[in-house]
């Protein structure tokens, strides 16, 4: 298993909407799961832990996500309201909270290689989806949460994060963007 970015010649996977996973699950998805965990597990961020990632970036055109938030992410993120172990949501969609609006926040993304950027997402959206035994999962995600689902359901979409930047959005090599990230979360804390 390994990362598909948008510098790959064959990177169309990226693009494309993934299918459906239809339940139950058959002996290949439930392999694939549980190689996608592994590799989950051992992938490294600029902020310690993954926080998220799409069967998509990995070459598998499914509807799968494995997401988690762990306790350290609140050191880093402002809008940290629920942690979250790695976990699967099949099939996953959401619905906007459209009341609560946008926010506009930073994103890195695996398959956008060594590049960081600002841009909207809904700050609340209530989710779906499935867990690999195909049990229903649904919820309010807010902040951190709801952004990290929009931003796998995208890859499930066949959108990237860079898809959504705009004029006011901030985008550039991550070592320049994580220093001024890190002033203004310094500048938060104080």
């Amino acid at each position: 298993m390994q990362l598909v970015t948008n510098t790959m010649p064959d990177h169309e996977v990226l693009r494309r909407p993934a299918r459906e996973i239809v339940f139950p699950v058959d002996s290949q998805v439930k392999q694939f799961l549980h190689e996608m965990q592994e590799f989950f597990a051992n992938l490294k961020s600029p902020f310690g832990k993954p926080a998220g990632l799409a069967a998509t970036q990995v070459g598998m055109p499914w509807r799968v996500i494995i997401i988690q938030v762990p306790p350290e992410a609140k050191q880093v993120r402002k809008d940290v309201y629920d942690t979250l172990p790695p976990t699967f949501i099949i099939n996953p969609v959401y619905i906007p909270n459209v009341d609560e609006g946008k926010t506009k926040d930073w994103e890195g993304c695996y398959s956008v290689p060594d590049k960081m950027g600002e841009v909207y997402r809904y700050t609340s959206i209530q989710y779906s989806g499935y867990a690999p035994d195909g049990k229903k999962i649904e919820g309010i995600a807010k902040g951190f949460l709801a952004r990290l689902i929009q931003h796998e359901v995208g890859h499930l979409n066949g959108e990237l994060y860079t898809d959504l930047l705009c004029d006011d959005c901030r985008f550039g090599l991550v070592d320049v963007m994580l220093k001024i990230r890190q002033s203004e979360m310094q500048q938060i804390r104080s």
